[in-house]
């Protein structure tokens, strides 16, 4: 089960990216003398929630609840599996991407919406 700010997700909602979590980010590069230089960094603690386009997916009404959490600014609870974290929205325009299930020019409160949330762990 995952709830963020309260808002419990679809049962079809995955953390993809569960098993990078927590990993030093990495990166190499070659100098002139063609010794590798490799760096490492802090922990990433990116976290990104898929949410299939099934018709279980996520209602409007929730997808507006996150996008004000999300306006906020603020830490939010979040429990992912079961593992307590203090999480803010990653700050671009890439935080909640959900679309609707089926385009149409007005949506209701009762429909379905798929796509990806990122967070960050403060």
């Amino acid at each position: 089960m995952i709830t963020i700010a309260g808002i419990t997700l679809p049962e079809t909602a995955v953390w993809t990216n569960e098993t990078e979590y927590g990993l030093p980010e990495v990166s190499a590069e070659t100098d002139l003398y063609g010794a590798e230089i490799i760096y490492a960094g802090k922990p990433a603690r990116t976290i990104e929630i898929y949410i299939p386009a099934t018709e279980s997916g996520m209602k409007r009404e929730d997808v507006l609840l996150l996008c004000r959490a999300a306006g906020s600014a603020a830490p939010v609870h979040a429990d992912i599996n079961g593992k307590q974290l203090s999480v803010i929205f990653v700050s671009d325009s890439s935080a909640i991407q959900l679309k609707p299930l089926n385009a149409k020019q007005v949506q209701a409160d009762a429909d379905i919406y798929s796509g990806t949330i990122r967070l960050l762990e403060v």
